[in-house]
């Protein structure tokens, strides 16, 4: 598990070293509302898909490879979920199943649950099992 975070952690790594193409920000476009594409831009999906990506679908519309694991948008849209409540189920590794028992530091949690949240969408239907 040590080394599956620390591959987690130098994916991320590599993409905050990516160089820019010359295209500026404005401001707006920085304060936009966060979408799956940019938090992919930002390495959070990078993260996401080698912390998790083993058993869950971290991307909306793929099916999870562990068909007993929800994917990243089944966790989304459920209605009893709120940011808050993700961020401390992420910090609660102790309820866990074994293999997903591994600490997350609060950069880690809040990257996670940045993404997974970009995953909401109001017409979510969850698939027939």
């Amino acid at each position: 598990m040590k080394r599956l975070l620390t591959m987690a952690m130098l994916a991320l790594s590599l993409a905050a070293c990516q160089s820019t193409t010359g295209n500026d920000v404005s401001p707006a476009a920085a304060t936009a509302e966060a979408t799956p594409e940019s938090h992919m831009q930002s390495g959070n999906l990078a993260f996401a898909q080698a912390a998790c990506g083993g058993c869950h679908a971290v991307e909306g519309g793929a099916l999870s490879p562990n068909p007993a694991s929800p994917s990243f948008a089944d966790i989304a849209n459920r209605k009893e979920l709120s940011d808050v409540s993700l961020a401390t189920w992420l910090r609660d590794a102790h309820n866990y199943p074994e293999v997903m028992d591994f600490d997350l530091d609060d950069a880690q949690v809040d990257a996670l649950a940045a993404y997974i949240l970009t995953l909401r969408d109001p017409d979510y239907r969850a698939p027939i099992s």
